[in-house]
């Protein structure tokens, strides 16, 4: 939607929560919430909600890389009026302009993981590029799909990060079936024999799903009321990876994805009470 449009509806909310957001930033935060370390790489506009954006995730505890634009930052508005239903409106702004060249060598750390979505995949070269140069600077690949109309356009592309260079892939259960073609519990073992990393399915309110090795690992939920689901799917990464990388078993992983999501899902706008999440996480692990 157009950006004047956009501030037109943040204007007339009588209840706006605003903050630092995006797929990557939303795992950075938490995971550094959860004790671990994390850098982040992105482009913001030179406004108000960029100095915001910077200013947030450095409180987070998160090292930023952020190149600045001459545009305005880009803006994710989540709207849910009083029957539940949920509308989203975007604006990308500077979010769309990183360029690679420009990413300092610093942020390719050694022995160290490369979270990236699948919205990169918008910019042409960029989520390739991104993934070879971790490589080669020897980091492991997480790669969250990220929707399922980017799934659709990309098919071939993910397929090939997935089976290629992933340790670690997560897609909700829409996203899975696009990319493969079948349901979860069809084709989840069969798409995952030949794949050497670890295939996640998120299932919402049946809890998550993922194979390594052959092998098939269950998590469930337990029923709660939604106040927010925005951000829940950046919170099961953290989670899972920050468990994942605690060297515990990949049922437990599963368990500490879905409690983080649980945790984000029960307060607007990924609010969550960073102290409270940390004390959480060690009663899980």
């Amino acid at each position: 939607m157009d950006r004047m449009r956009i501030q037109d509806i943040i204007d007339a909310l009588p209840e706006a929560w605003l903050t630092a957001g995006g797929g990557a930033a939303n795992t950075a935060k938490i995971f550094c919430a959860l004790g671990g370390r994390a850098s982040f790489v992105g482009a913001i506009g030179q406004d108000v909600f960029g100095d915001q954006y910077e200013n947030e995730m450095r409180r987070a505890g998160v090292d930023v890389y952020l190149q600045r634009r001459a545009v305005a930052t880009g803006v994710f508005c989540a709207l849910r009026d009083g029957a539940g239903r949920r509308s989203i409106v975007v604006d990308q702004g500077a979010a769309s302009s990183l360029e690679l060249d420009k990413i300092p060598a610093s942020f390719y750390a050694v022995e160290s993981i490369l979270y990236i979505d699948g919205f990169l995949a918008m910019s042409s070269g960029l989520l390739e590029g991104l993934i070879l140069r971790a490589k080669s600077a020897g980091m492991k690949i997480a790669f969250d799909t990220g929707g399922h109309r980017l799934v659709s356009d990309n098919v071939a592309l993910f397929s090939r990060i997935i089976r290629e260079d992933c340790a670690w892939s997560f897609l909700n259960e829409d996203e899975f079936t696009t990319l493969v073609g079948t349901s979860v519990d069809a084709g989840l073992a069969a798409f995952s024999a030949e794949i050497p990393g670890v295939v996640v399915v998120k299932r919402a309110d049946a809890g998550a799903v993922c194979v390594s090795e052959g092998r098939l690992y269950e998590s469930s939920v337990r029923p709660i009321d939604v106040v927010d689901e925005t951000g829940a799917g950046d919170a099961f990464a953290a989670g899972f990876l920050y468990a994942a990388l605690s060297g515990v078993p990949l049922a437990r992983c599963l368990r500490a994805g879905n409690w983080t999501a649980e945790r984000a899902i029960q307060v607007p706008g990924m609010a969550l009470d960073l102290n409270a999440l940390r004390r959480g996480m060690a009663t899980v692990l």
